[in-house]
This record gives structure tokens, sequence and C-alpha cells, in this order.
């Protein structure tokens, strides 16, 4: 039996949840709200790294201590004794209000994300205390539930470096491990408080999010699969000019109809988003990096068309004309 090659082991979740998923209607909310919610009609003005830096820390400091003063004051949270703030958060500050146009500070991630790290946490923690000796393994569990909960984000496509953090800290520390299963809903609470602070801070004067869900297709209308693409993408390297067709199968070609890759190189989910939204900026004509951190045009699923196509490189175009 032949073993599969590595680009063939490949599994994409949003493959079949996206035909499930609305597409964003932002655009019919009243102006003010559709804002803040990260939709644009057209693309905002940059702001330097100075205005960046500050937003970062107001976000930082709101967001941080929105979460602490409900973790401290509300009596249905404060009868566990949680700790002031869990560290994870406080990464996770620096995502939600800092580099906010990277794949992994948006909404998914930052909820899914973390959320299901605490899952998974807990519950190979809650397994690990079934033994006696669970102090004997604790240096154990922790490294487990962070590899654990790596892997289930990756496949779930809401990779949240914050999140490995959170999973450590349901098998390590002794005071969240007191909070038993009452740790999930804490750090749910506390990553949409963030969020919630994070739509009126980085709206002010940047865009966020980039998306809600994915930056690819969602609806029914997705596109077709990418093997149906790729005879009649393939076709259109010849447009590209005689040098970037005969070194296609060295280069990743980036155009406003379509992303071209070597035949065997695959990208993966935080990869895949990113060049999907160089595209957009393509579509979009804005040729300008914006060093806010903010999209300079909206990237909301309503303004994007069409989802990453992989085409095979001229090596295999040419073994078949060959042939």
């Amino acid at each position: 039996m032949k073993l599969p090659a590595a680009n063939d082991v490949h599994f994409d979740l949003d493959d079949y949840l996206n035909r499930f998923v609305p597409r964003s209607r932002l655009y019919r909310l009243p102006k003010p709200l559709s804002h803040f919610l990260g939709y644009r009609a057209t693309p905002g003005p940059q702001v330097g790294n100075i205005l960046i830096a500050t937003w970062a820390l107001i976000g930082a400091f709101c967001g941080l201590t929105v979460v602490t003063a409900v973790y401290k004051f509300s009596p249905g949270i404060n009868e566990y004794h949680p700790p002031v703030v869990f560290a994870s958060l406080g990464a996770a500050a620096v995502l939600n209000y800092n580099v906010i146009q990277s794949p992994l500070a948006q909404p998914r991630n930052t909820v899914v994300g973390n959320t299901l790290s605490a899952i998974i946490g807990v519950a190979i923690a809650k397994l690990f205390m079934l033994s006696p000796s669970f102090e004997n393994y604790r240096w154990l569990a922790g490294p487990l539930c962070c590899g654990v909960a790596s892997w289930a984000m990756t496949m779930t496509n809401s990779v949240f470096p914050p999140g490995g953090a959170t999973a450590i800290l349901a098998a390590t520390d002794p005071t969240v491990g007191d909070l038993g299963w009452m740790f999930i809903p804490i750090v749910l609470l506390g990553s949409v408080l963030m969020l919630a602070v994070a739509l009126i801070t980085n709206n002010i004067q940047r865009h966020y999010p980039a998306y809600w869900w994915t930056p690819r297709d969602v609806g029914k209308q997705v596109r077709p699969d990418v093997e149906s693409l790729s005879q009649e993408k393939e076709e259109k390297l010849h447009d590209l000019g005689p040098d970037e067709e005969a070194n296609a199968d060295r280069k990743i070609i980036i155009t406003e109809d379509c992303i071209v890759v070597p035949n065997g190189f695959g990208l993966g989910p935080v990869e895949s988003q990113l060049v999907e939204m160089l595209r957009s900026r393509l579509r979009s004509g804005d040729r300008h990096y914006n060093p806010s951190g903010a999209p300079s045009e909206p990237y909301s699923n309503e303004t994007l068309h069409s989802s990453r196509e992989m085409l095979p490189s001229l090596k295999s175009k040419k073994s078949r004309e060959t042939s």
C-alpha cells in the first residue's frame, strides 16, 4: 500500500462549514453600527506607528480593565474566586489591540481558539486528577494540554497563540484548577469582553476585524472546488509574460483573478488567509501597505468573491503536453 504524499494529508474544516455560514450583511446595518463591526464602503486613511502604539496601549488597558472589573465585582463570578486576570488574556491583548490585521487576531481565533483551548485544558486536567498522584504528573499534563490544544486549533482554523497558555493554566495552576469546568465560561466571557472593547477602540482610527469568520467565500454560492478551476486558471499564466511563465514553478503568483503556486506547494490556514488579503488589495487597487494594522479595504465576507485556487506548476503542464 502506497502512502499518500505529505501535501495530500490535509483536511480543511471550512470546506464543509463555509457553505452553511451566511454571507455578511453588515452593509445593511446603520452606518455607525456597521462601522464599529468592521464594515467599510471605502478604505479609511492610514495611521502612523505612533498612533498604532497609542491605540494599542489604550485598547489593552481598557480591555483588560473591563475583564478584571467583571471578574472582581460580578457576584456570579467572584464567588468562584478566580485570579485577578488570566495571563493568557494579557497575551491576547497584544493580538487584539496591536497587530489587528493578523489572521490570528480575528474574532474567530480570539473566541473559538481560546475557548477551545480552555475546554481541552480542563478535560485533560480532569483526567489526570483521577490519579491520586496527580501532583507528581502535573508537569506532564501541562505540555499535553498545550499540544492537544494546538492540534485542535489548527484543525478548526482557529489558531490563537495565547490559547496554548490558556490550556496550560488549566493543568498547572492550582488556582485555575480549583475553578474546574467554570474555567471555560470565565475564559469565554473574558475573550468576548476583550473583543467588544476591540470593536470600539480599533475602529476609531483603524479597521477591525478584517473578517468575522474567514476571508474565503461563504454561503450557498461557494466557488467550485480547486480541481474544476485548475485547467482554466492555468491558461491564464500565458498572460503573465514569458519570464513569469518560464519560472512559474518556482514562484507564487498573485493576481486579482487567481493565485498560482508550484505543484506540491501547500499553504497553511494562516498563509491562505494572508494571500487572500493580498489578492483583495489588488482588486481594490490599493497598492500601499497600511502600517496601522488595519486592512486598506473592507475584508468583510461580502467583498470577497473567490476562494484560494491552487494551480499545478508548468512542469506538470509540460509533462502532459509531451505525453
